[in-house]
């Protein structure tokens, strides 16, 4: 259950409303029923005949056919007989469609005013956009740069220098360092941004610190999660690309460049100087060794330990890394052997 407390709900709508906002994501439906008045979206087992619910996953057909909703989203080629009385939306990409519509009937409750709060820090240099909201607590220091329409919260500290686009939502407790990020990034809270990497140079025993006088540079629209860390480069920059998405507590190190569009799962850990390329997915736990090369569209399965370049387009799997299909035959002759032992 969606906790209102937390979350505003503005719905009812007409489901002919609903039908024009997914459109073109849904095959065409019977005129008969537009007129029906859909009053929320909930997950299958909670739905009453007055909502409207998501089936994404054949894992819950069970709940579907015991669903009391109303209406429920399915998959195009879903065949399924339908055993209760629910309106079927065939979608092309469900979950995309649940998305949408958890954003036509949701708002978080917590509201941003255009403020600064009166703990906040502003160094006299540092610039500041319209309609921004900066939270308790909150240092900015000199000549920073944050744009139009920013949110800053409690206790987040921007360093010198740093430059923030237009449309940020900082979360709480951020640091950001030596930093350049472009517009619609969403940072989550306790993320750190800019530290130095992991660089050393040993001579006789000793382990001397090599001084970082890289940056790092995020694109426009990039999320990054709570408690992640990026860090900026030795020399060249670490790049992240527009439209990435990293989870939380994921680790990137100097110089990696990831390129657009590609998604990293939470505790992935990525070393030095590797290159991830479009639209690639680093699964879970996922380990990249320093230098590597990624090609775009690359899928790695969690727990992956990537030791050498993986070629563009392959999916690969297992510590060091093979096509995913020998790692899915490694594991059952390991299997195999196994029982064989007992």
């Amino acid at each position: 259950m969606i906790n209102e407390r937390f979350y505003k709900n503005s719905g009812p709508y007409k489901l002919s409303k609903i039908i024009k906002l997914i459109k073109e994501q849904i095959l065409p439906v019977a005129d008969d029923c537009e007129d029906i008045l859909v009053h929320n979206i909930r997950s299958l087992e909670n739905a009453n005949a007055n909502d409207i619910s998501c089936l994404n996953n054949s894992k819950y057909l069970e709940q579907f056919h015991a669903t009391k909703a109303g209406i429920c989203i399915v998959p195009a080629d879903f065949a399924e007989k339908n055993v209760n009385t629910a309106i079927l939306l065939k979608a092309k990409n469900p979950y995309f469609v649940y998305a949408k519509l958890i954003d036509l009937f949701y708002s978080k409750a917590k509201t941003y005013p255009s403020k600064i709060m009166s703990s906040a820090y502003i160094a006299d240099s540092a610039l500041v956009g319209n309609n921004c909201y900066i939270g308790h607590n909150v240092v900015i220091e000199a000549n920073a740069i944050i744009g139009d329409d920013c949110i800053i919260e409690a206790g987040s500290f921007i360093d010198v220098g740093v430059v923030i686009g237009n449309r940020a939502l900082i979360f709480s407790n951020v640091s950001i360092s030596y930093s350049i990020i472009g517009d619609d990034a969403i940072i989550l809270p306790g993320a750190r941004i800019g530290q130095d990497g992991f660089g050393f140079a040993t001579d006789q025993g000793v382990h001397h610190k090599i001084l970082h006088t890289g940056i790092v540079k995020i694109g426009n629209n990039v999320e990054i999660g709570a408690n992640s860390t990026i860090d900026r480069g030795s020399i060249n920059d670490t790049i992240i690309e527009d439209m990435c998405r990293i989870d939380n507590l994921v680790q990137i190190g100097h110089n990696v460049t990831i390129d657009k569009g590609s998604i990293i799962v939470a505790q992935v850990g990525i070393a030095g100087s590797s290159k991830i390329g479009k639209y690639c997915a680093l699964g879970g736990q996922v380990g990249v060794a320093g230098h590597v090369v990624i090609g775009d569209k690359a899928q790695v399965a969690a727990q992956g330990g990537v030791a050498q370049d993986i070629a563009p387009g392959m999916i690969v799997g297992g510590s060091p890394t093979v096509p995913i299909r020998d790692w899915h035959k490694q594991s059952i002759i390991l299997k195999q052997l196994i029982s064989k032992r007992n």
